[in-house]
């Protein structure tokens, strides 16, 4: 009885860690710290930050929702490996047309960077999940980490602390393997990587 109870309530902070480290959170916080916290003479800075919330935020969750409703998706998670592809397909969508918009306003190459990164990330999920399931929270928030490293924001710590909750919160709510997740960070850091310094730092 104890075990599980004990199994249960670990469950249960998986879970509780999932949701507060999920990709459209740790996306929001991104645009909006670097937006508001490091950008002090930016010109239209609520309507670049909002333009990134919508297209990186918003409208991905109405098409989950939208899927959902119509019965393409069984949970908001896509849990299912193949019912990843559609929502993901919508969020590759999103993520160009917010990209072109945020050039064609000339906002900060950085901003512009994150949702281009968003959008070649995105891809490479995509083509993956066709075969495998990777873990797109640790994919997101080591793609996270890696941009406020290049921004020179080097808390080592507080963000091994977090990828590592991310990581070990997908484990023990079973969402993912040990290999999958490692994948998502392997993935996030190289792809982020390597985007931003090669086209837009």
């Amino acid at each position: 009885m104890g075990i599980i109870l004990y199994s249960a309530m670990l469950n249960n902070i998986g879970s509780i860690l999932s949701y507060i480290l999920h990709p459209m959170i740790v996306s929001t916080f991104t645009f909006w710290f670097i937006i508001y916290q490091t950008m002090s003479t930016i010109d239209n800075r609520d309507l670049i930050f909002f333009l990134s919330f919508f297209f990186s935020t918003v409208l991905p969750v109405v098409a989950v929702l939208y899927l959902k409703n119509q019965g393409l998706i069984k949970d908001l998670d896509a849990s299912n490996r193949k019912e990843r592809l559609l929502p993901m397909a919508f969020g590759a969508l999103f993520f160009l047309i917010g990209f072109i918009i945020l050039r064609k306003i000339n906002s900060p190459i950085i901003i512009q960077g994150i949702m281009f990164c968003s959008l070649i990330n995105t891809i490479i999920v995509w083509l993956i999940t066709s075969h495998w399931k990777i873990s797109i929270h640790t994919l997101s928030v080591s793609s996270g980490v890696t941009i406020f490293w290049l921004l020179d924001y080097k808390y080592f710590f507080p963000m091994l602390l977090i990828l590592s909750l991310t990581a070990v919160s997908r484990l023990i709510t079973n969402s993912h393997t040990l290999s999958q997740t490692i994948a998502g960070i392997i993935i996030g850091i190289i792809s982020t990587y390597a985007q931003l310094v090669l086209l837009f730092i």
